[in-house]
């Protein structure tokens, strides 16, 4: 009877196909240097290459806490991590397995982005998934981890197949002679019955795996977008990047702008500095590209990409503030898409908030075909207020077609302190509007489902609407009539959501959405269009340039 194969679990890589085993190692672990890995070779497999040794071998850092207190501890203790990777060719790849620590050692652009979860997508149905890593991209960038007790199918994660990246997948394959558990995001982790004799044969395995095209028809979304990590596709996205920086120095258009990475409380108005290249604080009063070229010229900035991610910054302060508490790296705020190749082989990227994403191009061509198929509104028009705040009190003074009701709360049926605000205007032609200063896309994404929660309530709960219509009357301008009364059967088509968002125009005059604002955008408008059957509308209002303060502060130029 032959010997039943042990089951293991492997950690397997894939270089990519401009490395080799020589140059898949760390700076301080490369053939040559000090702390390199022993080479050996393996038996059976020609090509085949073992690489052993120990990865570290250190003091336990927690001994001088310890030390305070007692002073003869011993000397001769370590804490220690070996390690090894076995590369086998395979046809024309190359598989790293991995064991031990060895991955502290191995350089991760050397190795193929995505590998171990397109393992797991085209060997797992997507009734079998057990574990999923998500990450939604937006000002600020949400991850979570949602495991099931057992097999689930993918829609039980709850997964936004629009914007969602699916960053860790785990499962159990069909084929139960492949794996018994198979997870991965850049490698794979694959539990299965494995002998050395064979092990070159269970990577061939691995690499088909790889390169079948199965997870399209369940887990097509995961092509969407994807964090781009390998350093020379960032480098070449950054020469992209200075180009068109350097352009608008020269007066050239270019579409790159800027967008604080995060959700800020500071209002147009208030101050900022940018700094870290003689600057010397001068002060201007809202985030702007062309105020960051102006001063880029101003100072005579004569450095390179490399001195703008790590040295330029920017700080701000609201206007009751002493101190300037927001900090960020200009890079992080920049928002610029562009593209790398020709032809069919042809990529597009978007920078945001300091990551670079891979946009699959069909996927970016929906979204944006969606966003020019939505119905473009002028119910404000160009303003030259500089702000949310000063625009809705604009409005309220002199627009008697619009009726406010901005801050102007109102419980859901069966909910206490929901405060929910109908929206900011709401207009004698039925239409329910939301307004936000798009200085960035945090507020964006905020104003999207401050829509669809309005809509919702409106339609599915006749107690809001009965409020609703309350609150309206008791402002005596007659909008009431405009609104059904609670008993009354709602007529979907007679309302409309529109989205008013402020934006400054770009450098040549057009106004536009950073492209992750379009994609929870579409996201929105689907299930205000679809389940509660409102038409959707954008307005794009334009908003006047920043200005320069005309003042500077002797403070440090960081």
């Amino acid at each position: 009877m032959p010997k039943r194969k042990s089951t293991r679990t492997l950690n397997v890589r894939l270089l990519r196909t401009t490395r080799t085993p020589e140059t898949a190692f760390s700076p301080s672990f490369a053939i040559g240097e000090a702390r390199a890995l022993e080479q050996r070779p393996w038996d059976g497999v020609d090509g085949a290459s073992l690489f052993i040794g120990q990865v570290y071998a250190n003091p336990p850092g927690w001994t001088d806490f310890l030390a305070e207190g007692s002073a003869d501890l011993p000397t001769d203790m370590i804490t220690s991590g070996a390690g090894a990777v076995l590369f086998l060719p395979v046809k024309d790849r190359t598989v790293a397995v991995c064991f031990g620590h060895v991955h502290l050692a191995l350089n991760d652009d050397a190795f193929e982005r995505q590998f171990g979860l397109k393992v797991t997508l085209n060997s797992v149905p997507r009734g079998n998934i057990r574990t999923l890593d998500l990450a939604t991209p937006d000002a600020v960038t949400f991850q979570k981890r949602v495991q099931a007790s057992k097999d689930s199918d993918v829609q039980a994660f709850g997964v936004d197949m629009l914007r969602d990246l699916a960053r860790v997948a785990g499962g159990t394959p069909k084929d139960e002679a492949f794996a018994k558990f198979v997870a991965g995001k850049d490698a794979v982790s694959i539990t299965c019955e494995v002998e050395p004799a064979n092990i070159h044969e269970k990577c061939a395995e691995i690499v088909r795996a790889y390169k079948k095209k199965d997870y399209q028809k369940e887990f097509a979304w995961v092509d969407n977008m994807r964090v781009v990590h390998e350093r020379d596709v960032i480098e070449a996205l950054d020469v992209r990047l200075f180009e068109a920086i350097c352009n608008l120095r020269d007066g050239k258009v270019s579409d790159l702008h800027m967008a604080p990475p995060e959700v800020v409380n500071y209002t147009e108005g208030s101050q900022l500095h940018y700094n870290g290249f003689g600057s010397h604080g001068k002060t201007f009063h809202s985030l702007s590209i062309d105020d960051y070229v102006s001063e880029l010229e101003r100072c005579n900035f004569e450095g390179d990409i490399d001195d703008v991610k790590g040295a330029h910054r920017i700080k701000a302060k609201g206007d009751s503030e002493e101190e300037f508490s927001e900090k960020w790296r200009v890079y992080d705020c920049f928002v610029f898409e562009t593209s790398l190749g020709t032809g069919a082989s042809q990529q597009h990227y978007v920078l945001f908030a300091g990551d670079w994403y891979q946009v699959e191009k069909k996927f970016k061509k929906q979204i944006e075909d969606f966003f020019d198929a939505t119905e473009k509104v002028s119910i404000i028009g160009a303003t030259e207020c500089r702000n949310e705040e000063e625009l809705i009190t604009d409005l309220h003074a002199n627009r008697t077609d619009l009726l406010k009701l901005d801050q102007e709360k109102i419980n859901p049926a069966d909910v206490r302190y929901a405060n929910l605000e109908p929206c900011d205007f709401f207009s004698e032609h039925k239409e329910f509007v939301h307004l936000k200063d798009g200085h960035s896309s945090g507020p964006i994404s905020h104003l999207w489902s401050q829509g669809v929660v309005s809509a919702e309530a409106f339609i599915s709960d006749a107690e809001f609407r009965k409020k609703l219509r309350s609150k309206v009357k008791s402002f005596g301008r007659g909008f009431e009539i405009h609104l059904p009364k609670s008993t009354d059967k709602v007529v979907r088509d007679d309302f409309k959501v529109v989205f008013g968002i402020m934006r400054k125009p770009y450098k040549d005059g057009s106004l536009g959405l950073p492209f992750f604002s379009k994609v929870s955008f579409q996201t929105a408008a689907i299930r205000i269009q679809q389940q509660f059957g409102i038409p959707v509308a954008i307005e794009l209002i334009e908003k006047p340039a920043s200005e320069v303060a005309g003042t500077e502060d002797d403070g440090d130029d960081e």
